[in-house]
Order: C-alpha cells, then structure tokens, then sequence
C-alpha cells in the first residue's frame, strides 16, 4: 500500500498550538517564532482544505474541525513517540563496544571507568584497547577513541582535547647532586625519549622542545628510547629520568604529584583525541550517553599546564 506524504512539521505545529491556544506557546515549545507557527498552520489548512482555528481577537479558538482533528492527531503522535521510546531502550540492551588506542585506554579511560559504571549501571562497557584501526563495516563496536587531526572520512567525530608535551619528572629530581631547577640543569639528566609517534614528522622531540626554549649545551639525542607513551612516562614516575610528557594523559600522575612539570613551556603535538563512530552510530543513546559523559570527564579534570603552548 502506497502512503501519502504528510506535512509533518506543520502537524506538529497545528498540535502544540491546538493544546496550548496559542501561537505563541507553541512557539516557544517547539523553539521557532510565533510567525512560522502561524505559516505552518496555515499550510496544514491549506493540505486538508479545511479552517482549524477560530482567531479571536484575544486568542485563539478550535473550530468543530480542528476538535475533532486534534484528539486523533495527539494520539498519533504519541504512538510515535511510544514506538521511538521502545526502539531506544532496545538498543540500550548488550554492551557497548569501544576501540580505545592502548595508551589512552591505560592512562586516561580505565581509570575513570568505575565513574561511568555507577552513574549508568545498566551499561556494559566492552573495551579493546588496539592499534589497528576498526572498520565499523566489518567490526560490531558503536564507535571508537582515536589519536588524529579529526579526518575522518564517512565517520562521525567528536573532539575530546588536543595533546601537547613539556617536560615531566618525578620531584625527587628537584633534590640530589643535580637539582632540577632550571632548564640547563637538563644537561645533568637522562632525557626520555617517546617514540610512538615517529611515524609523524611534526611530531616534537627533545630536539624541537629545546630548540624553542633556546637551550644548546643540552645533548637532545641522548638517553633511552620507548615504544609507548605510558612505558616512558612511567619510567619518569620511577626517577630514571625526564619525559616530553602528553598533557592529558599524564593529567592523574600530575594531580597525584607522582610527575611535576617544572618548565611553563609546551608544544603542541598538532594532534587530538576524536571520538568517532558510524553516523548511523551518532543517535543511538548509549553513545550519546558515552559521549557526554566523556565531555564532562573531561571538563572536570584540572591541568596544571604550562603558561605558553608553543606550535
């Protein structure tokens, strides 16, 4: 059976205005003017080739038409909305399936986890920390957590923070034979070396961080090198030596006082954190909910971070 076309916006129109009397009401309900609510009842009148209102000068009025129209309207709209209503919870049920790049998994997400658990219990949070990246084509996660410059073709995204660095260790460094106290004093230290993102040449190394700072009897090269991000930031937090620390992710290390970061001068990694997922994906309310609840997470973390952010 062929179903004919509706003029739906105008339908909702017509019902806030018939329940409210008024144009105004309606208006403000459905967050347009009062003159588009006007302009869409009158294109219903037009459709059905019938009056609705009677417009008195101090209001409005149903005419016979328009109360016989509007009971059955209102319960068609609110079988859309029970119809609506039954298929979000539906997709609430099963676990949410998310593709975390490992370090942010270790150092940023787990630890927040049993947050999002007792404030939405009836979500089954599934993660997979990897770094291949996941094809929604083939892979059942609803959307993924990803270290990029938020290009994501077909995909929805969502920044979560832009990532910079400066200079991390732990504050038995600031004690010792070489005190850390200024800059120069980075020539009596191991300097940590993160490799992860070699593969990107804007990238900033010790090299560049020094170079901005205009420091050049420190020895950029030296010191040991690391695979991943969290395994040198950990071997600063032992005292083995100083780090070009990502700013997020060191964020609970920081407000623990395992790292300090001594110098107020930071590089931009011209990098971010994106939430992505299928558009298909960007409604469905456990998402929505994640989505959220990580923007909030986000917004209540304090960083203590340096004064310039160089790049």
């Amino acid at each position: 059976m062929t179903r004919r076309t509706y003029p739906l916006t105008a339908l909702r129109a017509f019902e806030a205005a018939a329940r409210n009397l008024s144009f105004v009401k309606a208006a403000d309900e459905l967050h347009v003017t009062p003159a588009a609510i006007s302009h869409q009842v009158k294109t219903l009148e037009e459709f059905l080739g019938v009056k609705l209102f009677r417009r008195m000068p101090r209001g409005l009025l149903l005419n016979d038409v328009g109360q016989l129209f509007l009971p059955e309207l209102r319960d068609g709209f609110n079988r859309l909305d029970r119809a609506v209503e039954r298929v979000q919870q539906s997709d609430m049920r099963g676990p949410l399936m998310i593709s975390v790049a490992p370090v942010f998994a270790a150092k940023w997400l787990v630890p927040r986890l049993e947050r999002f658990s007792v404030a939405y219990p009836n979500i089954d949070v599934r993660i997979s920390a990897r770094l291949a990246m996941v094809d929604f084509r083939r892979d059942t996660f609803d959307a993924a957590i990803r270290l990029g410059r938020g290009k994501y073709p077909g995909l929805d995204s969502t920044k979560l923070f832009d990532e910079s660095v400066t200079p991390m260790c732990s504050p038995r460094l600031l004690d010792g034979d070489f005190p850390l106290r200024s800059i120069k004093d980075l020539r009596h230290h191991l300097l940590l070396h993160d490799d992860s993102l070699d593969f990107d040449m804007s990238a900033p190394k010790w090299s560049d961080w020094l170079e901005e700072a205009c420091v050049k009897d420190v020895d950029p090269t030296r010191g040991p090198h690391f695979s991943h991000p969290d395994h040198s930031l950990q071997a600063a937090i032992d005292g083995a030596g100083v780090v070009l620390g990502w700013f997020h992710l060191a964020a609970d290390d920081l407000a623990a006082g395992r790292l300090i970061a001594p110098f107020d001068l930071g590089l931009s990694m011209k990098l971010g954190f994106y939430l992505v997922c299928p558009k298909t994906h960007t409604d469905r309310p456990k998402v929505v909910i994640f989505r959220e609840w990580l923007l909030k997470e986000i917004s209540r973390t304090a960083l203590d971070i340096p004064k310039e952010i160089v790049g």
